[in-house]
């Protein structure tokens, strides 16, 4: 389905509206196709700039090849559930290494990337906008990709990196589970007890004890966990966390983060 991206920029009206789609100006990229529609290239832009205004796909993919079309293709096939052809197609415009990147268009290929779980691809796109824009935008993205690759290390570097970038409770939560996961239990404790907005934390030993009374019934917790509160399931990962059951705690962060993930690629 994806078409070979082969035309480039080559005409002061397709600048015009690469520009007003870089800053954000998604009417007036729709306007200006409406009086162009024999060009594809801005009609592709067009549509990227409804997909950006909408988060729909609310009209039909135009026909035509241009360097966006891979971008297009991406969107419709993201759009039935195709998530391997939309990671193809948006793979085919990246490697083109000469196709323009800024924020809208690295937004909506984390949200294909994180639902078909392609880690290391988003991963790499963020690296590249970082490096050309010299830009944390996408460093809660970046940090959540590099968690699932298991790459505890870089996790905490990204993470000493850019501590103001990411006071979030459910961030230093996998921040935390990677310290366990490098036996650097101390620190681990640390961020455990620091999580942001929760102040006047007791001790690691006070929480283990605070949470003594979910430990002893987690098994009837466990047989009940699809019906039980966001608040519920977050006492069962800590009661695992406190009394050392770290694989069920990692699994359940894991899946309270599902939410935060799909948040944070929601465009």
């Amino acid at each position: 389905m994806a078409q070979q991206a082969t035309q480039v920029l080559n005409t002061s009206i397709e600048q015009e509206a690469w520009d007003l789609y870089e800053v954000g100006s998604n009417e007036d990229v729709v306007v200006l196709a409406k009086r162009h529609p024999e060009n594809f290239y801005i009609q592709h832009l067009s549509y990227l700039a409804l997909y950006e205004m909408t988060g729909r796909a609310t009209i039909s993919a135009p026909k035509g090849i241009s360097s966006l079309a891979p971008l297009v293709d991406a969107i419709q096939n993201h759009e039935i559930g195709k998530s391997s052809e939309a990671c193809n197609s948006l793979n085919l415009y990246f490697n083109t290494q000469t196709n323009p990147l800024c924020f809208s268009i690295i937004q909506t290929a984390i949200k294909i990337y994180f639902r078909a779980e392609a880690y290391e691809e988003s991963k790499s796109v963020i690296t590249r906008y970082k490096k050309q824009w010299n830009d944390n935008s996408f460093v809660k993205e970046e940090l959540i990709c590099t968690y699932y690759l298991k790459r505890y290390d870089e996790v905490i570097k990204v993470f000493r990196d850019n501590m103001k970038l990411l006071n979030d409770s459910d961030i230093h939560k996998l921040v935390g589970m990677a310290l366990l996961f490098l036996d650097r239990h101390k620190e681990a404790n640390l961020i455990f007890e620091n999580i942001p907005n929760k102040l006047n934390l007791p001790s690691f030993e006070e929480k283990r004890k605070m949470y003594d009374s979910v430990y002893k019934k987690i098994s009837e917790l466990e047989a009940k966990s699809n019906s039980l509160a966001h608040k519920d399931l977050e006492d069962m990962g800590f009661a695992y966390l406190f009394h050392g059951d770290y694989v069920k705690a990692e699994k359940m962060f894991l899946s309270l983060t599902e939410k935060l993930k799909s948040k944070l690629c929601n465009v």
